[in-house]
């Protein structure tokens, strides 16, 4: 057996596809991690991201109920989910992008008419440079995390950020909270 170095799979010998991520498996001569943050990126798991429990909504919500909801919970996103399967997302850039100044006119609309379909998703299981991978490969800024294909928790470029950051040599912790010191 030969783990992926893309997802941490396990892969039988000689395949030329990685079944879980299929990324290629014929040129496994690519570079391996040389500093402890790039080993630590392929070896640690989404799950220890402790993805947060995602705000689901139903695809027939009115987007005006969804905006009071991202606004009032500070959220960046909400999952959409038909039937309890996840069918999209909607996130501020969708709000931004797609409802811009017609907002009068489209409150009342459905969210699935706005959302972003079939959202990429990564398993708990995967690596975090797997999750890394995707959201920069397709420009998100959050990602849908699933176990067995059910939705299970949502993690952020934030939480990738907090990662690396607490991995690297020097970084500063921020100061107390105001209020908080002598």
């Amino acid at each position: 057996m030969v783990l992926c170095p893309f997802c941490g799979a396990e892969e039988i010998d000689g395949a030329d596809v990685c079944q879980q991520c299929q990324q290629p498996l014929d040129d496994l001569t690519d570079p391996q991690p040389s500093t402890d943050l790039e080993r630590f990126l392929v070896r640690d798991k989404v799950y220890m991201l402790e993805p947060r429990k995602p705000v689901t909504v139903a695809a027939h919500t009115p987007v005006a109920n969804v905006l009071r909801t991202l606004y009032d919970r500070r959220l960046g996103c909400v999952m959409v989910l038909e039937d309890e399967e996840l069918v999209g997302i909607f996130s501020e850039r969708d709000a931004l992008l797609r409802l811009n100044t017609d907002y009068a006119a489209l409150r009342h609309r459905p969210i699935a008419e706005f959302m972003t379909p079939s959202p990429e998703t990564v398993e708990s299981d995967a690596s975090i440079a797997f999750a890394l991978h995707k959201m920069d490969v397709g420009g998100y800024r959050h990602l849908p995390v699933t176990a067995d294909g059910k939705l299970v928790g949502l993690i952020s470029i934030r939480d990738i950020f907090r990662y690396i950051t607490d991995r690297l040599p020097g970084v500063q912790q921020p100061p107390a909270a105001a209020g908080q010191g002598p």
